[in-house]
């Protein structure tokens, strides 16, 4: 780092790597040099050399052999969408790899009639439904066990959460917005 003092309190040191500037005054310093390779550095701009002078991944893949013992795993993702059209008859089905739904009615308001209205799940899941399209309705009773008993009339953008209870065969409402909080 180059110092440089011109009747001055401070002090300047430039890294010889990257030129960001440290600043020195009365001897209070935000970051002192490391030398590296013949060059006065910023700490942040050390390499630290590997803990080890053996290739990372082992033997195996240097040889560019299939690993023994291999497998693959699908591992399904929340960030996939399925969207239900919702029918009055057909109600909401869960989908397991999914705790969020995304429904829709099927080109019109729907009211649920189904019995239970949202298939149940196991004890203490807990399921978002949000509506993305025409309304669904959903009604205390059947399965469901919906805030002061007030039906949920979903337009695009609602969300309802959910919790199952096995106990009793019911989804227990914990929250609701409408209209995505807007």
């Amino acid at each position: 780092m180059a110092r440089s003092r011109r009747n001055s309190p401070w002090l300047k040191e430039t890294s010889q790597r990257s030129g960001f500037d440290n600043f020195d005054r009365f001897g209070k310093r935000l970051w002192r040099g490391i030398k590296q390779d013949a060059l006065l550095l910023a700490p942040e701009e050390f390499d630290t050399p590997p803990p080890s002078s053996k290739p990372l991944g082992g033997a195996d893949i240097d040889r560019g052999s299939i690993r023994t013992g291999w497998d693959t795993t699908v591992v399904p993702s929340v960030s996939d969408p399925i969207i239900q059209y919702i029918t009055a008859a057909g109600g909401i089905t869960l989908n397991s790899t999914q705790p969020w739904l995304l429904v829709v009615g099927s080109n019109a308001v729907i009211n649920i009639t189904a019995n239970p209205q949202v298939q149940l799940g196991q004890q203490g899941d807990v399921l978002g439904i949000q509506c993305v399209g025409s309304g669904v309705t959903l009604e205390d009773g059947t399965g469901l066990d919906l805030a002061g008993g007030n039906p949920f009339a979903m337009t695009s953008g609602s969300i309802i959460t959910l919790v199952c209870n096995r106990t009793d065969n019911l989804w227990v409402e914990t929250s609701r917005v409408q209209n995505g909080g807007i």
